[in-house]
């Protein structure tokens, strides 16, 4: 389907933005003489006056360098042929990129000032007061900060421990060839449920290895895996690359590890990542054990990584358009409450520009949502009418939300929130979606299948994304005591890790340890361990608001409220969740354990 071919009410709305394609032009003109600009205080702010002028005028470019970023994403993610889109896309990239350089200066000359020379700005400007969770931070990290000569290098370097954006927006090198060689490896063509010949690409792959047919899958797994073998070096060699580029500015920096400073730029302590990671593996047993269900439950001798994807129980998928999506969430999401829920309606009603519906021709695949302060947040959406759709469509507006409450209760110097946290909201959501269906199910053949659905929830989300950090974190372990990142090193580790996680029912296949070479999260500087604390995170504060109600339910409104007022964790601690503790992590295992035993139950019944 063309774009064109679709309403423009189910089409986001990119006015509010910019007008068009020329005002972007115009501001992108703007910016290049604002960045000349904010230069002409370089030297001077140690001045408490020349300091607040040269904010104001920061804060103003970087706003409006965010808004030319935000145009351009999804300009070209909705044409992705379009070069005059891509132009825009690059454009926006580079403005950040230079504003980022140009600004360098502000931090040198802030962590110049001593606590004392600090404390008299204040005095002498109180419209410094609004900048002070700026100047704060900046500070935090003073010890990190290097000379203006070495600065200037980094900066060349395209160093991104500095960067205010969400650094997966800003993609180094190493991710733009790895994403390049993916596209040019030519993958074989294999066979579909009906034995004719398709041609396998890796947005097929996902719907090939979850078909019900175990030789469809199993030819699919196999010639992915076995062509990224053929091409093991090549994406070696990149991997490898990306890892030692973030172990270099990490000790630029003077950090002792790369984890440690890239947790650092979130104030997250390092023993939060390691906390994840030996709590899953004190919790591997209802992994185990749903592993032993599946392989019993589907009959097969040896379950292999191909017989993961696929449901094991009968499916039973209902059908939701999306208008049948707009009056489903709302209910869901119920415990909210009500200024939640007007929102949310404001947010899905198309008409409001806020969301882009349904796939087409030359738009990127996926679904995430974007903001800028002082505008709605956007959401892109692939919408198929499915039940998996529907709650990614909870997931996102989660993420929306989150904006929105952040934006319209902080000012813009902390109206951004910490990449860590960011993943809460959009699985609090996917929860109460979840209970709501399985509550509401018309069969226990459909109950069975949404259970199913939040066991799969829970294993790839929490236990696969924590297999995915550990695999970054050994990796980058080893760049950093000097061994060398090859592909047979790579394959050995994931393939041990893979033996741990799923334990003696599962089968492991001869190149099962190619897996690691076509996930981008490797490229995301320790993001993914994210995605795992964030659903931890998501399930027991959901939980939480379902059994307490009205003050947990305000509680964990006050965190989305919060945007990065407080630190992260903070922030999560006054919502309810301490992530330095095992608990959240181990009640989600307690949560899967306990969804299994419902699941043997029913299956148990429809034996007799």
């Amino acid at each position: 389907m063309e774009r064109s071919q679709i309403p423009d009410t189910y089409k986001w709305k990119l006015e509010p933005i910019f007008a068009d394609d020329a005002a972007f032009e115009a501001s992108l003109s703007a910016m290049t003489k604002d960045r000349a600009m904010l230069a002409s205080y370089q030297g001077k702010l140690s001045k408490p006056s020349e300091l607040l002028a040269c904010l104001e005028l920061y804060f103003q470019t970087r706003l409006q360098t965010n808004k030319l970023t935000l145009y351009g994403n999804l300009r070209f993610d909705s044409h992705q042929k379009d070069t005059q889109a891509q132009a825009l896309h690059e454009k926006s990239l580079d403005a950040m990129n230079a504003l980022m350089a140009a600004a360098s200066f502000i931090r040198q000359e802030i962590l110049a000032l001593d606590d004392a020379a600090v404390a008299k700005a204040y005095a002498a400007e109180p419209g410094l007061s609004k900048y002070k969770p700026y100047v704060d931070e900046v500070r935090r990290r003073r010890a990190h900060v290097l000379g203006a000569e070495a600065e200037k290098v980094l900066t060349l370097a395209e160093d991104n421990l500095w960067a205010e954006i969400d650094l997966n927006e800003l993609p180094s090198d190493h991710e733009k060839t790895f994403k390049g060689l993916l596209a040019d490896i030519p993958l074989p063509k294999i066979h579909d449920e009906t034995n004719q010949e398709v041609q396998l690409t890796l947005s097929s792959f996902v719907k090939y290895r979850g078909s019900s047919d175990r030789r469809v899958r199993k030819e699919a797994v196999d010639a992915l895996f076995g062509t990224l073998h053929q091409y093991r070096h090549a994406l070696a060699g990149t991997l490898s690359g990306q890892i030692r580029r973030n172990v270099f500015l990490a000790r630029a920096r003077g950090y002792n590890t790369a984890l440690e400073a890239y947790l650092h730029k979130d104030d997250i302590d390092p023993a939060v990542y390691k906390n994840l990671v030996s709590t899953i593996h004190a919790n591997l047993a209802p992994l185990h054990r749903y592993m032993a269900l599946r392989k019993r439950t589907m009959g097969v001798d040896e379950l292999r990584i191909y017989d993961l994807y696929t449901p094991m129980v009968e499916t039973v998928k209902t059908q939701f358009t999306y208008e049948q999506a707009r009056d489903v969430l709302p209910k869901a999401l119920a415990p909210l409450g009500e200024d939640y829920l007007s929102v949310l309606r404001q947010g899905l009603d198309p008409g409001n520009g806020w969301i882009d519906v349904y796939p087409h021709r030359d738009k990127d695949s996926g679904a995430f949502s974007a903001s800028v302060f002082g505008l709605h947040p956007y959401v892109k959406m692939n919408y198929f009418n499915d039940v998996d759709d529907m709650s990614t469509l909870a997931h996102e507006f989660g993420h929306a939300l989150h904006s929105h409450l952040s934006m319209n209760n902080q000012p813009y110097v902390t109206a951004s929130y910490s990449m860590f946290n960011a993943e809460i909201a959009s699985t609090f959501n996917e929860k109460l979606l979840s209970d709501y269906l399985i509550e509401n199910a018309k069969s226990d053949a459909e109950r069975l299948y949404l259970l199913n659905e939040l066991v799969e929830t829970i294993r790839t989300t929490i236990y696969r994304q924590t297999l995915f950090a550990e695999f970054e974190w050994l990796i980058h372990t080893a760049a950093e005591k000097g061994t060398p990142l090859t592909a047979e090193f790579f394959a050995k580790t994931y393939e041990s890790l893979i033996r741990s996680y799923y334990g003696e029912h599962f089968t492991l296949g001869k190149d099962d340890g190619m897996e690691w070479a076509y996930i981008p999260h490797f490229y995301y500087k320790y993001y993914v361990f994210t995605y795992a604390t964030g659903l931890s995170s998501g399930i027991a504060l959901a939980q939480r608001v379902l059994s307490e109600g009205e003050q947990a339910r305000n509680a964990y409104l006050g965190m989305l409220k919060g945007g990065s007022s407080k630190p992260p964790l903070d922030l999560l601690r006054d919502a309810g969740v301490d992530l330095s503790k095992p608990d959240a992590i181990a009640g989600a295992a307690k949560l899967l354990d306990d969804t299994l035993a419902k699941m043997e139950k029913i299956l148990a019944a429809q034996k007799k």
